[in-house]
């Protein structure tokens, strides 16, 4: 039997790499604030939090993964062998308005520099009637990802608890080099795949501008949630791919809104591919998110557009891995599209990820990086929800949002009656 030996990663002293490709495109863009871009969430303890196994368990965590220790300038990402962990803020809830708790958390994530090191925050909330206390965690977006958020949850829990974590296995460095040879190393099809889909792409490129409004100031927000009833169709007895219901019901909204039957979007992936046997990223901490354009095409009826859409997505090679790779994300279409199974979560009743608790502000609201609409969509506790954020006038926003719902909703029935 060939047994293939996972490739790890033991610094003994500061290293450097590039960047990857969803990195590279975030160090491009022109933000009022990049060091205030991240990701924060709230970890429910059912029980009263010791200040310092907190601190050593983080000091512990933060040896243990390499993007913790990383800084990014020079066009390069550095990854130290050492750095001090910033300590522990508190905040007691009791006697304090939503509003004060959100603008407190806030701060505590609105300074990072992630030039000179200071990419994360750890505090520990606490007063609440029942007893619980809260871990509050803040993590620029460069050195994590929604997929991180349960590794960072085990991992912490484990260290608190005095408990040993084995290695976490290949760097977040390695997949860097190997994502950056899978560009150079790629077949001439999945070139030549590329290459035409960038080419269609142009051709079909719809005027936005009658779409948004002429203040591009107007960021617009909605939330829109599936009914129980849908969701347990699709999660119970769908045997195809959620995403192959959902990007049908995008396509026959964007026809609603565009008045075109051909629209293209950017479909946002975890980005991690089995692209080299070596690497073991299974509880690798970093930014792995991929991206790459879709043709979303209304057929005839239902049935032909949901052919379309699953015949078009099982051509993409790899998930799309590569298109970043050789082409970056500078060019993309600007609907974007994302939706998470099961990210972020836990079974066990105590140390749980609590999605619907406010951490703050996580990004700074000036920061624009060029799309018209973001849907971003997450299946949680038996639920799926999106947020759909749009720079379109009004009208437009509303119809988006309905339509998705009414059509992701009709779909389902037609497939599960």
């Amino acid at each position: 039997m060939n047994i293939m030996h996972t490739l790890k990663e033991h610094y003994q002293s500061d290293e450097t790499s590039e960047y990857l490709p969803i990195q590279q495109w975030f160090i491009s863009r022109d933000l009022k604030n990049r060091n205030h871009f991240n990701h924060s969430f709230l970890i429910h303890v059912n029980e009263k939090i010791d200040k310092t196994r907190l601190q050593g368990a983080l000091e512990k965590l933060n040896n243990l993964h390499d993007s913790l220790r990383t800084i990014y300038n020079g066009g390069k990402q550095h990854y130290r062998k050492e750095s001090q962990i910033a300590v522990i803020k508190e905040l007691t809830v009791t006697g304090k308005t939503k509003e004060e708790i959100f603008k407190e958390l806030s701060s505590w994530q609105n300074r990072f520099d992630i030039e000179n090191g200071y990419l994360w925050q750890c505090g520990i909330v606490k007063g609440y009637e029942d007893g619980s206390e809260r871990i509050f965690l803040a993590f620029h977006h460069l050195v994590i990802d929604a997929a991180s958020w349960p590794i960072i949850r085990k991992d912490l829990k484990k260290l608190y608890e005095g408990k040993d974590v084995e290695n976490k296995g290949s760097s977040y460095r390695q997949w860097v080099n190997a994502v950056k040879e899978y560009g150079k190393t790629a077949v001439p099809d999945e070139r030549c795949y590329w290459k035409g889909l960038i080419e269609e792409q142009e051709k079909y490129q719809v005027d936005l501008k009658e779409l948004t409004e002429n203040d591009d100031n107007q960021l617009r927000y909605a939330r829109v949630d599936l009914s129980p009833d849908i969701v347990t169709r699709l999660l119970l007895r769908n045997n195809s791919n959620i995403n192959d219901v959902l990007l049908s019901g995008l396509s026959y909204a964007l026809f609603e809104v565009t008045k075109k039957k051909t629209n293209w979007i950017t479909l946002e992936t975890h980005g991690r591919e089995d692209i080299d046997d070596r690497l073991d990223i299974s509880r690798t901490v970093g930014w792995f998110t991929a991206l790459y354009p879709v043709c979303l095409t209304v057929g005839k009826d239902i049935a032909e557009t949901i052919k379309e859409i699953k015949e078009w997505i099982s051509k993409i090679p790899n998930n799309g891995i590569g298109y970043g790779a050789l082409h970056g994300y500078d060019k993309m279409p600007k609907f974007l599209f994302n939706y998470l199974e099961k990210v972020g979560g836990t079974e066990e009743s105590i140390w749980q990820i609590r999605m619907g608790e406010e951490s703050g502000e996580s990004m700074n609201p000036d920061n624009r990086y060029g799309n018209i609409v973001d849907i971003n969509g997450l299946q949680r506790d038996g639920k799926i929800g999106f947020g759909i954020e749009s720079y379109l006038k009004e009208k437009n926003h509303e119809l988006l949002c309905d339509a998705f719902k009414r059509n992701v909703e009709a779909i389902t029935l037609y497939l599960h009656p």
